[in-house]
């Protein structure tokens, strides 16, 4: 019973991870959990996080990076490293 509810939790947090993520070397838009289309402007996360069109991120306390090939940035504007949960872009 706990593994079926394992399962359920798990389909429901793939379905809300919804952002951009690095796949392929080009940065594409995500939704539940899947590159879906190349991304073609600037998008803002809800916490005011910029990612550009070549991966750069733009976080409000002015620390800029690269995305990595499967790194994501979800809309909340927390980074989410290849296979790892969401993290909080301030330390």
């Amino acid at each position: 019973m706990i593994f079926l509810f394992s399962l359920f939790a798990t389909a429901i947090a793939a379905a809300d991870m919804d952002g951009v993520m690095m796949h392929g070397g080009k940065m594409m838009m995500m939704k539940a959990g899947h590159p879906i289309t190349p991304m073609d402007h600037e998008v803002t996360m809800s916490d005011g996080t910029k990612v550009e069109v070549d991966g750069t991120v733009k976080p409000k306390d002015g620390q800029i990076f690269h995305l990595q090939d499967g790194e994501t940035i979800l809309m909340d504007g927390h980074l989410m490293m290849k296979g790892g949960k969401p993290a909080p872009m301030s330390p």
